[in-house]
């Protein structure tokens, strides 16, 4: 055979699907997190970037969690993005630097992500800041 008609020889190569059993972990302990909130008002996180997913993993959670009706952006230093999932309590936070690259992706299981909030220094300034003009 010559090497042009190997050539020619279309091969795939398909990778078997690893289940590394994160997905289940994460969903158990998102769940566990929402009962704390509701029982203790306790607010908890989870570095997602942490996490050694196998392929696709990290997608099919996202894909399960789904969107919901809020979603913010910050920026400072960097972008910040916030949505809540399709599951009240869940958000999904996602930090980027200045070139736009991911530097932090978290699920933070709360009312509302700490950092939306406005926070009291500068609410401070804002009072030192207005001017009433008669």
């Amino acid at each position: 055979m010559s090497s042009e008609a190997l050539a020619d020889i279309k091969i795939q190569v398909e990778a078997p699907e690893y289940d590394s059993g994160n997905l289940h972990s994460i969903l158990s302990e998102i769940k566990f997190a929402l009962e704390q909130l509701l029982e203790q008002k306790k607010t908890h996180s989870i570095d997602l970037r942490a996490m050694p997913w196998s392929p696709g993993e990290e997608d099919k959670l996202e894909q399960y969690l789904g969107r919901g009706e809020i979603s913010v952006e910050l920026n400072a230093l960097g972008k910040s993005t916030f949505y809540e999932s399709r599951f009240s309590g869940i958000w999904i936070v996602t930090h980027y630097n200045q070139e736009d690259e991911i530097i932090g992706k978290l699920i933070e299981i709360t009312t509302m992500p700490e950092m939306i909030f406005s926070q009291y220094e500068d609410i401070k300034e804002s009072l030192e800041n207005i001017q009433i003009q008669p």
